[in-house]
């Protein structure tokens, strides 16, 4: 029996709650429904969730960061409708606590160690402690093997991350965070791995629903873990990830193509057609994954020849891509806290500032403060507001903004950042540098320009 639906649309600072299938969360364009794999599916299954899509909703389907697919544009009686035929299909959908893997788990050969044994461990401790109601509802483990994929922008409460050292393979203890920002609380041999994360999130239930790995300092990590904790040390073999973009070679002979929807969103017909397009090139398996991406699996020519399709059809196929250097949430109308059409903006902005797309920073398109899309903070952000368009130079969405520009100069406030940093950009100089030179003042005054 599918549970009751969730409260009216979330207000600005619920940005926590989950829209997973049995339980959908109302927005701007209906309510959406998440679904999130555990395991490969065939690109005819994905197909015949793309005919669920449009029977039951508006035929918009997001890939969410951490490769769940989103339906959108539900309503109550539809949204039920749905749950009972996806769940007729027999999928291999996660439930309860979102424990992370690469999708490439146990079939790269760069990865230290396969993570799936160990996020399995820890999914079934935890629902055997029934943790999954009692901690904050977006409460997520990843387990990082290493190999080709980078998963170290995902936020996490609690992070293992594989490293040789000395010949050995430990776990890495991160907490609260990206990796980036996480606690680096010590090293775990394998064995204890999945106590060490099973300890810690019986205790943030115990602390409540909203108690995150963020709250934890190294004090209460240590104490918790005992001797269990080994200390940090130094070196061990690191990998060189990527985004899952492109022609992979994941083991010998065995390939994978990713491919992602501009912006994270698609219409259904046009993922339809892309995986009738796979099953006639022979790939029999695919996989939502990081970064709003899709991984196929099969021949050389197989996936080569689907990433030829893919790019005829408009989708992302390199890191090289302005639109991959964009995270953009779905704004108005699909959100109704959105002030801003975040694709519109962010298309153009993909167009007109190309060359300010390198790669080097992360332009990020946010239709209101909360800044799902990129909750980290960002070199440059622009935010819908009720005054107009925000912008903050290396903040987040909601910080105080750098500005506020009229909604009606977004698009000219773009092209005179992008002709500034042609006339001003050194040789060599990337955008990250760029902005940095420059600093706010100067990059403020530029977008500000109509407007003194």
């Amino acid at each position: 029996m599918m549970a009751a639906v969730a409260d009216p649309v979330q207000p600005f600072g619920r940005r926590g709650l989950c829209p997973a299938l049995s339980a959908p969360m109302q927005t701007g364009d209906g309510f959406l429904s998440r679904v999130a794999f555990e395991a490969d599916i065939s690109p005819h299954v994905m197909v015949t969730l793309c005919g669920l899509a449009e029977r039951h909703g508006n035929g918009l389907i997001d890939i969410t960061a951490r490769g769940s697919l989103q339906f959108r544009g539900l309503t109550p009686e539809s949204a039920c409708a749905l749950a009972k035929d996806v769940l007729a299909l027999d999928l291999p959908l996660r439930e309860g606590l979102a424990v992370e893997t690469s999708p490439l788990a146990g079939r790269d050969d760069a990865e230290i160690a396969d993570g799936r044994f160990l996020a399995e461990e820890i999914r079934k401790g935890a629902g055997a402690l029934a943790l999954h109601d009692k901690l904050a509802a977006k409460t997520s483990v990843v387990i990082d093997g290493g190999g080709r994929l980078a998963m170290g922008d995902l936020l996490a409460d609690i992070r293992l991350k594989a490293i040789r050292l000395e010949g050995r393979t430990f776990w890495q203890l991160l907490v609260g965070g990206p990796e980036s920002k996480a606690l680096k609380a010590g090293l775990v041999e394998p064995v204890a791995a999945a106590g060490v994360v099973l300890s810690l999130l019986v205790f943030l239930a115990e602390k409540g629903p909203f108690a995150r790995g963020r709250d934890v300092d190294q004090q209460t990590v240590t104490a918790i873990c005992g001797e269990r904790l080994l200390g940090w040390g130094s070196g061990g073999e690191a990998r060189t990830p990527s985004l899952p973009l492109g022609l992979m070679m994941t083991g010998e002979s065995r390939f994978a193509v990713g491919v992602a929807p501009a912006f994270g969103q698609i219409r259904s017909a046009d993922l339809a057609h892309l995986c009738e397009r796979a099953d006639t090139f022979g790939i029999d398996a695919l996989r939502p994954s990081l970064n709003h991406s899709l991984l196929f699996f099969g021949s050389s020519s197989a996936c080569e020849a689907l990433r030829e399709a893919a790019v005829a059809s408009g989708f992302v196929t390199t890191a090289g891509d302005a639109r991959s250097s964009i995270a953009v949430c779905s704004g108005a109308p699909g959100c109704a806290s959105a002030f801003l059409h975040t694709h519109d903006l962010a298309a153009f902005a993909a167009e007109e500032c190309a060359a300010l797309l390198d790669g080097s920073f992360t332009l990020h398109v946010s239709g209101c403060g909360k800044g799902c899309a990129h909750p980290a903070p960002s070199l440059f952000t622009l935010a819908g507001t009720s005054d107009g368009l925000a912008f903050s130079i290396s903040g987040r969405a909601g910080d105080p903004p750098a500005g506020i520009l009229p909604f009606e100069q977004q698009q000219t406030a773009l092209s005179r950042l992008a002709r500034l940093y042609e006339k001003e950009h050194k040789p060599g100089e990337n955008a990250a540098i760029f902005f940095a030179r420059l600093g706010r003042e100067e990059i403020g005054a530029a977008l500000r320009q109509d407007n003194q």
